[in-house]
């Protein structure tokens, strides 16, 4: 593509130097246009734009070549600005080069050195404009490399897990805001840092050096504990384009949470295992015994074992079912069908299924009179509601020593149905208190060492309760018992509630 001709404007009041000007000009291949006063020629610079050099005479009318300079170089800069006149002096000379004008052209003057002044204005002119592009370029440069730090730290600020660069001479030279507060000390410290005194875990340390050290490069991985928080570091080296080794950066991740999802699993599938196996075992051990004839043909004692056999049999599998039920409850897979249910009917067959059980421990299980025609019922899933307060009822009895007692108590209360489940067994602290319904977990002392369990049911019993929009309170003191009190919506609350929202 060839490039446009550089343009000239030629300003003079008399006709004939504006013509020879623009001949000169054109003949060496110029784009030439004239103006005969400033005013004129302000306008046509204005309006055309682009001239490159611009050759005025000093005395005009309307506006003279000083002041024509003077705007136009307020306009563009860059532009080669001649005065030409036949009154020069020195004092002149100054005065137009201070507003802005390149070159001052005595009249009368041949067309070689009118071409001179202009050839070396338009050098000049094309050296100022480059270094300009340059000095842009540059600082458009240095933007793009302060945007581009500025979006790498911000990135890395960011992120959850540390980040730390190490160089190849053992100094830390980044770390980012999760690396600062993962290693406090290193936090303290202005980088670059030492390694050894920036970093106080050998085996972070180690890891480093074992990475910046290799004969090749390899990506090492480590786990570190740092005070209650297990930590997954991945190491690399950085290498530049030579290949060679510039130092290493290390990632460090939280694996606390996995870790304890880890120790809590093994814990689970070994209560698990354990809660299966005892009732397995007592089933197979009744059966067995009716099966071998030792009761030499007693038919009652041969109708009891089997009848314990199905009662452990019921409670496994009662175990299984709130196994499956948190399960779908978690992934989203519980469905409750909810209709009018009395509380009182449920929770009474639950204190009946759990009488067996009361007395082979030797605890009082009793369920307080009341007028049943009184007690509100619930909207609620039948199955569920059993669920809730078997498993209310079957750690009471579990945990209540020998001698014990456990009642369960119905009461309207305003909008609610309550069933208070009270025991005078063991009791629990204020921070055991406020974890039984996290999942797994189950208060250890000597007494509870002995009694299985999967620290599974609490949790579900809490989850069934927010499900059907009610609450679930806890009082207990160690030594004095614990009560647990359950307030479910009055059906007629309830279906209000579920309209409202529908």
């Amino acid at each position: 593509m060839n490039e446009r001709a550089q343009r000239i404007l030629v300003v003079d009041d008399e006709i004939g130097m504006r013509e020879g000007c623009r001949r000169i000009l054109s003949d060496e291949g110029y784009d030439v246009a004239t103006a005969e006063n400033g005013v004129d020629a302000l306008e046509a610079f204005k309006a055309g734009g682009g001239f490159d050099v611009v050759i005025a005479d000093l005395k005009m009318p309307r506006m003279g070549g000083m002041d024509l300079v003077e705007h136009l170089h307020a306009i563009d800069e860059d532009a080669v600005l001649l005065v030409i006149t036949a009154y020069a002096t020195i004092d002149t000379a100054v005065d137009a080069t201070k507003r802005g004008a390149y070159g001052y052209v005595p009249k009368p003057f041949s067309p070689d050195e009118l071409l001179l002044h202009v050839r070396n204005g338009l050098e000049k002119r094309a050296l100022r404009v480059e270094a300009k592009q340059l000095r842009l370029e540059r600082e458009r440069r240095l933007l793009e490399v302060a945007f581009e730090r500025s979006k790498s730290r911000t990135i890395l600020n960011c992120m959850t897990d540390g980040v730390l660069v190490v160089n190849r001479n053992r100094q830390v030279v980044l770390r980012n805001q999760a690396a600062a507060r993962i290693l406090p000390e290193c936090a303290e410290r202005p980088l670059p840092a030492a390694m050894d005194e920036a970093l106080s875990k050998p085996g972070l340390l180690n890891l480093l050096d074992e990475v910046i050290g290799a004969d090749s490069p390899i990506i090492a991985s480590k786990e570190l504990t740092n005070g209650e928080s297990t930590y997954m570091v991945n190491a690399a080296p950085v290498i530049d384009a030579t290949g060679e080794c510039l130092g290493a950066v290390a990632v460090l991740r939280d694996i606390t949470a996995m870790k304890k999802l880890e120790t809590a699993k093994s814990i689970f599938i070994s209560m698990v295992a354990h809660e299966v196996k005892s009732p397995l075992a007592a089933i197979e051990s009744l059966l067995g015994a009716v099966l071998d004839g030792s009761n030499d043909g007693d038919v009652e004692r041969d109708r009891t074992m089997i009848t314990r056999a199905v009662t452990r049999a019921g409670a496994l599998r009662g175990m299984i079912a709130d196994l499956l039920n948190l399960t779908a409850i978690e992934t989203g897979h519980f469905t409750l069908k909810r209709s009018r249910t009395s509380l009182y009917e449920i929770v009474k067959d639950v204190v009946e299924s759990f009488r067996d059980k009361a007395v082979e421990r030797r605890v009082s299980l009793c369920l307080e009179n009341c007028d049943k025609t009184t007690i509100e019922p619930v909207l609620g899933d039948p199955t569920a509601l059993r669920s809730i307060f078997q498993n209310l009822v079957d750690n009471a009895v579990k945990y209540t020593p020998e001698g014990g007692h456990v009642s369960l108590r119905l009461e309207n209360s305003g909008v609610y149905t309550r069933v208070v489940v009270k025991d005078d067994g063991i009791g629990m602290t204020a921070g055991e208190k406020d974890r039984i319904f996290d999942e797994f977990y189950r208060v250890k002392n000597d007494f509870t060492a002995s009694v299985p369990g999967t620290g599974l049911g609490l949790t579900l019993v809490r989850r069934l309760v927010q499900m059907h929009d009610g609450r679930i309170e806890v009082e207990s003191r160690p030594g004095q018992g614990s009560v647990f009190n359950v307030a479910l919506p009055c059906a007629s609350c309830a279906a209000a509630a579920l309209e409202e929202k529908s």
